[in-house]
């Protein structure tokens, strides 16, 4: 049998040269007076304000020759390191501008910017991610005050094979382009490449998907976003897949997490309790996480009909307010202390990582983010920075120094610390390991003498 690819819907342009969120307040109508005036038509034109295009700035890197000297790699060369733009879509459902496209679009942009259908451009930056969910919320950069059109999130585990869905986006550039079809499947599960997760309870479509359309909305015939557009069967015609709202909106306590987006802890989750009725009407109200109520109304004098509300309320909070005041509709308030987070279990494993390998391999090592990479200008976008060599050390014996980035060990490659720090353990007792680290924009490779008394 013929394997194809699975594709996100990402599209790469040519490299640069060096309502309220969710309540049911709209609905589309038949119109017997003007048949050109479909729900189809009636469904774009009021979703339309909220759909954006997205272009992330990322880094290319090419390796395009040998080089001769002691840093020799065979079968490696120099790299060449080459700015592109990478286009998708997204959606605002929050009116203070939080978008929701997929992690793929953005995950290790320099520089993202939204553009709405009118052709206004903004800047915008990450909130929160899940690399494993393909999921991924932005904020636009625009005056506090500034609000947004949003769209509706629906009910995904509702849907019925062969209702209609539309699909809008911005496929190959073509900003704000339309495709109908219907619901084909449930349950489907993909593969995405960089995903070692697979993308699970898909919803599978025949309305058009194309490069560029990861991150655009799905929506069902009121007009209501059903799944998030994020991958297509490469060679096949009218085969793509979603991911169910209802995946989204269990992720956003996460992915609007004030302790992890501005490092602020306030010792209170909220939970959104929906209702459903047949067919596309939608009662919500938020609570306290692990409770029936009552209703929370207000975060620190901001209205929360929505969970989406509540937590953008929280992402105002900043280190200089002493509490956060939640107000219920029983007529109570309660004050939430308001202090600096705590390093995450992830920070203390980065931190237990970095004295190992000071430990062992005699260096100081840093993630290299595309910031990082940028400021340093180091040719790569990911791996570990050399920052400090100690004399006479393994690491001083491989010939590694200051600025060297660290981008393989043995056979394996390294991205991240906990690449890095899965692999310490295994390192042998003796001999020697292969270490390939980029210096100058070029790859080299050097041998790690293991001491012979590891453990």
């Amino acid at each position: 049998m013929r394997i194809r690819k699975i594709l996100p819907a990402l599209l790469i342009t040519s490299l640069i040269p060096a309502g309220a969120g969710f309540g049911a307040t709209w609905q589309p109508h038949i119109n017997t007076a003007n048949l050109r005036d479909t729900i189809t038509v009636q469904i774009i034109h009021h979703a339309e304000p909220a759909i954006v295009s997205i272009t992330a700035k990322k880094i290319i890197a090419h390796e395009v020759s040998l080089f001769p000297n002691m840093f020799l790699a065979p079968g490696f060369g120099e790299i060449v390191r080459e700015p592109a733009d990478f286009l998708g879509s997204g959606f605002i459902i929050q009116k203070n501008g939080y978008v929701v496209t997929n992690n793929h679009v953005v995950d290790q942009a320099k520089q993202i910017s939204v553009t709405l259908s009118n052709g206004k451009k903004y800047a915008a930056h990450v909130v929160g991610s899940d690399p494993q969910a393909d999921l991924a919320i932005l904020k636009i950069n625009a005056a506090s005050r500034h609000t947004f059109p949003t769209l509706t999130l629906g009910d995904s585990s509702t849907l019925m094979i062969g209702e209609p869905a539309i699909a809008v986006g911005n496929p190959f550039g073509f900003s704000q382009s339309v495709s109908t079809g219907i619901v084909s499947a449930m349950g489907r599960e993909i593969h995405e490449p960089n995903n070692p997760v697979p993308l699970k309870n898909l919803i599978q479509t025949d309305a058009a998907i194309n490069p560029g359309n990861s991150g655009g909305p799905l929506l069902n015939a009121y007009g209501q976003v059903i799944g998030i557009n994020t991958a297509i069967r490469g060679n096949a015609q009218n085969i793509g897949f979603a991911i169910g709202v209802n995946r989204l909106y269990g992720l956003i306590s996460t992915l609007m997490n004030p302790e992890i987006t501005n490092g602020v802890l306030i010792p209170v989750t909220f939970a959104g309790q929906r209702t459903f009725h047949s067919p596309a009407t939608i009662d919500q109200q938020v609570v306290i996480a692990g409770t029936h109520g009552p209703t929370v109304v207000s975060v620190d004098g901001i209205p929360t009909p929505n969970l989406l509300d509540a937590y953008a309320a929280l992402l105002n909070v900043t280190l200089r307010q002493k509490t956060v005041m939640v107000h219920f509709s029983n007529g109570t308030t309660k004050a939430y202390p308001v202090s600096v987070a705590p390093p995450t279990p992830a920070q203390i494993r980065v931190r237990r990582i970095v004295r190992a390998v000071k430990q062992i391999m005699g260096c100081t090592i840093e993630q290299v983010t595309p910031t990082l990479g940028k400021k340093f200008n180091l040719g790569v976008n990911n791996g570990l920075l050399i920052t400090q060599v100690n004399a006479g050390s393994m690491a001083a014996q491989a010939g590694l120094k200051p600025g060297d980035v660290l981008v393989q060990l043995g056979p394996y490659r390294i991205r991240t610390l906990t690449d890095l720090g899965a692999l310490l353990p295994r390192l042998p007792d003796q001999g020697q390991v292969l270490v390939r680290v980029v210096r100058h924009h070029r790859l080299g490779q050097g041998y790690l003498t293991m001491p012979g008394n590891m453990r």
